[in-house]
């Protein structure tokens, strides 16, 4: 069946900023020893040349991963983050953010929070101000509150236009009843439903993760983003791992945790991540299910690997040699 992507449901109205075409390039990267890299989805491109500098000179991976993600979450042109996500079923914008330190395992989360404009900051602030790692809800918005955190309304006016239009098909023949599945985007170079990005410097890694999930979910609904080992992982002894795509199958194989125990037995990213989207695929074959998955993985040692069940996942890399968008491979 053929599935709308994210992007096409903001309709022919919506302003769309063109992506540079992927570049033919390996789909595997091994940077010299030591250099430090940053590597995520390819709606970070902007971010990583914005971080880029202060990351080469010695900044800390988690500051890189924020300030790639910082960016995108206050895009109105990215639907599926932040100030431009869809929103849930009530019109309401609902995100899920998380970021992780490789060398401490210490991580911060927060779901279903509204009205805050960078969430992955606020998730940081989870993991270094209280002992919790998931705060959702009203309890995740009184926490930013205290924080400083200003609110604002996220709905921007591509998302409240796509959203009615949508309401208004819903009592049309074959539209989707509030029991029937939900129609899930594919991911993209322009139509990501997370943003994941990796930062690793002479063995130091960190991640951060930030979404306004799945278009029209029910209210209340969490993805894979904000569960640490699900959406994302990071150890400095092995590697990292971030996902985008159908975040319920993700958490049902604890997609990101199990590619890097993979890689900590011994398997590099690129069949680590494989065994798992196969295990989702035969999960998904088993009950009917439909959807992409797309992981990116990076080991200890700098291989990185990018790749989905279904065509069209970009990723993004940044190392001394620039920045460049790179096809990932489609897992058969």
């Amino acid at each position: 069946m053929n599935r709308p992507t994210r992007r096409s449901v903001l309709g022919a109205g919506a302003a769309l900023v063109a992506a540079p075409a992927a570049r033919s390039l390996p789909t595997v990267h091994v940077p010299r020893a030591g250099r430090p890299a940053l590597v995520g989805s390819a709606n970070g491109l902007a971010g990583m040349r914005q971080a880029w500098a202060s990351f080469e000179a010695g900044g800390a991976p988690l500051d890189a991963a924020l300030e790639v993600v910082a960016p995108v979450e206050a895009d109105p042109e990215d639907n599926s983050v932040g100030l431009g996500g869809l929103p849930n079923e009530r019109g309401v914008v609902q995100l899920d953010a998380a970021c992780m330190h490789g060398p401490t395992h210490n991580s911060g989360a927060v779901a279903c929070i509204e009205n805050i404009l960078h969430p992955a900051a606020v998730a940081r602030l989870v993991m270094e101000r209280t002992p919790h790692v998931l705060l959702v809800g009203p309890g995740a918005l009184a926490f930013a509150r205290a924080q400083g955190f200003e609110e604002q309304d996220m709905l921007s006016p591509q998302a409240k236009e796509a959203w009615q239009q949508w309401q208004a098909t819903r009592g049309q023949p074959g539209a989707r009843s509030p029991a029937q599945p939900f129609e899930v985007a594919r991911a993209s170079a322009l139509d990501h439903d997370t943003i994941g990005m990796i930062a690793l410097d002479g063995g130091r890694f960190a991640t951060a993760v930030t979404t306004s999930g799945l278009a029209w979910k029910l209210p209340g609904r969490v993805g894979d983003s904000p569960i640490i080992g699900a959406g994302s992982y990071c150890d400095d002894l092995v590697g990292a791992a971030v996902s985008t795509g159908v975040g319920e199958e993700v958490i049902r194989t604890g997609g990101c945790v199990s590619i890097v125990e993979a890689m900590r037995r011994g398997l590099p990213p690129r069949r680590a991540s494989i065994d798992v989207l196969h295990r989702i695929r035969r999960a998904q074959g088993a009950l009917g299910r439909q959807g992409d998955v797309a992981f990116i993985a990076v080991s200890r040692g700098g291989e990185v690997w990018g790749g989905s069940l279904l065509p069209g996942f970009e990723y993004a890399y940044t190392d001394g040699d620039g920045t460049r968008r790179i096809k990932g491979e489609v897992v058969a």
